[in-house]
């Protein structure tokens, strides 16, 4: 919090490595990797006051290795990597307490309106997207 103005944030980061670095462009190394290593960041500035609530949440993750064994058109191809691509979220959310027994509240997610999506060894392969799209929410609590 930011003194008493009701304005703050929240912010983390964590940073991974490994001494074991996969190199998808080596075909002739083994398979073996650490898998799921990215380096990710949360950062949500936020104001609560009066009864009004409001943040915005910027959500991101490096691209990272997923696994090993690909499933394309009925194949398996078990020693093939599978990436998981970076992505970055934008999530607002906003609420106001109109007394102790009802408050109004909105969300909005995926602002950015960013796909989840998977690639093989190359950058070119792309294998899966997952576009949900951006989701709006209003709605009422009730307390009795």
């Amino acid at each position: 919090m930011i003194g008493d103005s009701g304005f703050g944030f929240q912010a983390n980061a964590t940073f991974v490595s490994t001494n074991k670095p996969y190199n998808p462009y080596d075909l002739n190394v083994g398979a073996f990797a650490v898998t799921g290593l990215a380096n990710s960041y949360n950062f949500v500035p936020f104001y609560d006051k009066y009864g009004f609530q409001a943040r915005v949440a910027i959500n991101h993750r490096a691209a990272d290795l997923d696994k090993f064994g690909q499933h394309q058109a009925n194949s398996n191809f078990g020693a093939e990597p599978v990436f998981v691509n970076a992505s970055t979220y934008v999530d607002f959310s906003a609420s106001y307490a109109i007394n102790r027994h009802f408050s109004v509240y909105f969300e909005a997610l995926n602002l950015t309106d960013q796909a989840f999506s998977t690639r093989g060894r190359f950058s070119e392969q792309i294998l899966d997207v997952v576009d949900t799209g951006r989701t709006y929410t209003l709605g009422v609590h009730a307390k009795l």
